[in-house]
């Protein structure tokens, strides 16, 4: 394909397209090209497809696109088609495009499907399975914000025909949305994670977040299998619906009935042993980990390594020494003054699930370095007509705890700084622009620094921060 090539397509779609390197000339396999909407991950021979949102125009970074090495972009803007020298394919309408050409590329691969939703914990889980199951065959996994209808549609087209699992991970914002998502998926296998408040402003209810969670099952065919959480206070719902389409289930979590089990766990300074049962066989294994929530994600990763009959202490060693996602639970060790100062990041996002089992989890955290615990804590977002309520929880639960130094960021948490205990409440911001100097914050060795909220908070702004002052201490 040479510079000056183009093509002006007078539909919406596109069934297929052949790429061939600018350099040689010589046709491209798909499997050697990668399809992109965002400029700044261009690599060479990539495709660029240029779509249109609401805070942004692909558009407009076209010549990006064609400086990182793209051989080609799809545009719908007839101006820059006739305007710019590049090689451009013009359609009506660029996501449908996108949509055919995943579709396409979709209908002729066979991996197992999997698709991941609940409240918390959906990117971890699929973090973890990804990293036992690739250890075993070929393994797609999208990227973390890959979870809505143009997310799980770019990775559709990204998927490779080596790829043996498809990890597809599904979140909602609104009713009705899981299921068109599953439709675009057809999962063999589902998994929810829980039910939690996520997004109630917008459902109005858990039980409606649970009713749209059970959605997941609207694309499987009858011979799937869905992994539920037991202890679940809606677990009889989603068991009852999972029933209607006849499907297969298997349960997950710390009650006797589940399944898959916790079935015993000890704390010590450096983690935690725990005991794992998987219909009835006992497995063992030490987490360096001190968030039992976290922990919890290991269990429909043993229940789907259990379907697929891999050797489940081989996944359990693969599972403790996986990375989770930047800004989730991310422990970072630094040393002031000979003493060990631990940072930890979870600032990625912030439900009440998670801020509240996080909150316990250091409460409960135990470490021989550890002298004073502070926490930073950003605004829940999403809560609607709820987000009163479940701050004054927040609050109660952190005077309840042994934290020694509170800080507050976000307008509702700042209404409710003056109900934190004296002895805890140390300063309030109205915004992430707010915060001084790291150096106001006194730090010590012997320090536990814990930062959560809602990702528009922009607290990880200040884990930036803290990590450049404590590596030039």
């Amino acid at each position: 394909m040479n510079d000056n090539y183009r093509i002006n397509c007078n539909f919406d779609c596109l069934s297929s397209i052949n790429i061939i390197d600018k350099k040689s000339n010589i046709l491209l396999n798909s499997d050697e090209y990668n399809i992109s909407t965002d400029s700044r991950s261009i690599k060479e021979n990539d495709i660029f497809i240029a779509l249109k949102g609401k805070n942004s125009d692909g558009h407009n970074f076209l010549l990006q696109a064609f400086q990182n090495g793209a051989s080609v972009a799809i545009i719908s803007e007839k101006k820059f088609f006739e305007e710019l020298n590049f090689p451009l394919i013009l359609v009506q309408d660029t996501f449908c495009t996108l949509s055919t050409i995943a579709n396409y590329n979709f209908k002729d691969l066979k991996p197992l499907k999997i698709a991941i939703t609940g409240s918390v914990g959906k990117t971890t889980t699929k973090d973890y399975l990804n990293n036992v199951l690739s250890y075993y065959e070929p393994t797609f996994s999208a990227p973390e914000s890959f979870n809505n209808e143009l997310g799980i549609t770019l990775a559709k087209a990204k998927l490779s025909k080596v790829d043996k699992y498809a990890i597809f991970e599904v979140g909602m914002n609104m009713k009705d949305e899981i299921r068109y998502l599953s439709n675009l998926i057809n999962p063999d296998i589902s998994i929810i994670t829980n039910i939690g408040e996520a997004h109630i402003g917008n459902l109005g209810s858990k039980e409606n977040i649970a009713i749209e969670k059970s959605s997941i099952i609207e694309g499987m065919s009858r011979d799937g299998i869905v992994l539920l959480p037991r202890d679940d206070e809606y677990f009889e719902l989603l068991r009852k619906n999972v029933l209607s389409k006849k499907l297969k289930y298997i349960t997950f979590g710390h009650s006797n009935k589940s399944d898959i089990q916790i079935s015993k766990m000890t704390r010590g300074s450096d983690g935690v042993f725990i005991e794992f049962r998987v219909f009835g066989e006992v497995f063992k294994a030490h987490s360096n980990l001190q968030n039992i929530s976290i922990l919890n994600n290991y269990l429909p990763v043993l229940g789907i390594a259990n379907i697929l009959n891999y050797d489940l202490d081989e996944v359990l060693k693969n599972i403790v020494t996986s990375k989770v996602h930047e800004s989730r639970w991310q422990e970072l060790d630094f040393e002031l003054n000979c003493r060990q100062v631990k940072l930890i990041d979870d600032t990625y996002n912030a439900s009440p699930t998670s801020m509240f089992e996080a909150i316990k989890a250091i409460d409960e955290y135990k470490s021989e370095q550890i002298i004073r615990k502070i926490i930073i804590i950003g605004d829940m977002l999403e809560l609607g007509d709820f987000s009163e309520e479940y701050h004054l929880k927040l609050v109660n639960l952190i005077n309840k705890t042994n934290i020694d130094q509170v800080y507050f960021c976000g307008e509702c948490l700042t209404s409710l700084f003056d109900m934190v205990s004296s002895k805890k409440r140390k300063k309030q911001f109205g915004s992430i622009s707010d915060f001084c100097s790291i150096e106001d914050f006194r730090l010590v060795g012997g320090d536990l620094i814990f930062i959560k909220g809602g990702n528009k908070i922009g607290l990880n702004k200040l884990v930036q921060e803290f990590i450049n002052y404590l590596r030039l201490s």
